[in-house]
């Protein structure tokens, strides 16, 4: 029974003093943070999901979950690879044990061995990764866990970079919209101006109502002053015939102001509302193209909020001491396994017994 206990710890001695190659671990912690302040909790489990671009106690949960996720992928490990040359830091050399990676290993080996070497949760009460870096020397440690944060760094930068192009999207489109079509009622309107050769019938459609109302006012006034020459009852007043006269010339020049205002054919009526259109038409795309790149400018900030960065807790440094194995906890559990396989014997020893003394 006493070999059979001490068997176990005698092997995992001999294993943790001769076999296993020690290992030495680095352990850093980081998070993804917003620009944006952190304001309180909006209330609910529905604000656990929110991003990170979002404010609350718990912005930032599935940012850190996609870090973590990216950290455990092949994605992740080839990108270290091309950085640090892993399998090199990984792979068997002539003074070690035959416990490293083979130097002919396939990715597949390569990434086992990666994900055995590096460990990273996330810790949703504080919004913290947790990433444990496991090496056979103090420096692979560290290095492999610097390399990992630069990795992590660049992978919250493509996730900015993605949601900003996608945010301003859009604005950009209606921007590019109203810019075609405010130049396009500039140019329907320089267009009318040349062919009518008119720069602004407002202008002159106000000009020939004043002009309208001042002939109108000295026809009355000439009328009144033949009317009053008529009124002495003699044909050969010296002043009739110049009364008359002055009253038939304001009467045709005021006709003639008329027809220019709203008679038939290309009349400053018909100009004007050509040009209203082409104006109205002018200062909507103008107004729009104004709203659109103030919106742009609105969404533009709020990308500002979306954007995210990795703040570094505490740097990789490496244990001076070997964390694995741990032979102290290795004995015993081998003690503890030696005790279960001698109870099992001495158990089915009793029971052999009182089988055949049946």
């Amino acid at each position: 029974m006493l070999a059979l206990v001490l068997a176990p710890v005698a092997l995992s001695a001999a294993y943790s003093m001769f076999i296993a190659k020690p290992r030495y671990s680095a352990e850093a912690r980081f998070s993804v943070r917003a620009s944006s302040s952190a304001g309180p909790l909006a209330g609910g489990a529905a604000s656990l999901f929110s991003t990170g671009g979002n404010p609350g106690v718990a912005a930032g949960f599935v940012d850190g979950w996609a870090v973590s996720d990216f950290l455990a992928s092949r994605d992740c490990m080839r990108q270290l690879e091309e950085r640090i040359g892993l399998r090199h830091r990984l792979t068997l050399n002539s003074l070690d044990l035959p416990n490293r990676l083979p130097s002919n290993a396939s990715e597949d080996d390569l990434y086992r061995a990666y994900r055995s070497s590096v460990k990273v949760s996330y810790n949703i009460m504080e919004q913290v990764d947790v990433m444990q870096v496991s090496a056979y020397s103090p420096a692979d440690a560290e290095l492999i866990s610097e390399a990992l944060i630069d990795l992590a760094q660049n992978f919250v930068q493509r996730m900015d970079e993605k949601g900003v192009t996608d945010a301003l999207k859009v604005s950009r489109q209606a921007v590019a919209l109203a810019q075609k079509e405010a130049q396009s009622a500039r140019a329907a309107l320089t267009k009318w101006r040349i062919v009518n050769q008119n720069l602004d019938p407002a202008a002159n459609a106000t000009m020939l109502l004043n002009l309208s109302a001042q002939l109108e006012t000295e026809l009355n006034t000439a009328q009144i002053n033949l009317d009053k020459i008529r009124a002495l009852g003699n044909p050969q007043h010296p002043m009739l015939a110049p009364a008359a006269a002055q009253v038939q010339a304001l009467t045709e020049r005021l006709a003639q102001t008329r027809e220019r205002i709203n008679g038939k054919g290309k009349t400053q009526a018909s100009q004007l509302g050509d040009y209203e259109s082409l104006k109205n038409a002018e200062a909507f795309a103008d107004a729009n193209l104004t709203a659109t790149q103030q919106s742009y400018q609105q969404a533009f900030t709020d990308t500002l909020k979306l954007q995210r960065y990795l703040t570094v807790i505490t740097r990789p440094l490496p244990t001076d001491r070997p964390t694995s194995p741990n032979t102290p906890l290795l004995l015993l559990e081998a003690f503890a396994v030696g005790l279960a396989l001698a109870l099992s014997v001495r158990v089915a020893m009793s029971i052999g017994r009182e089988f055949f003394n049946g």
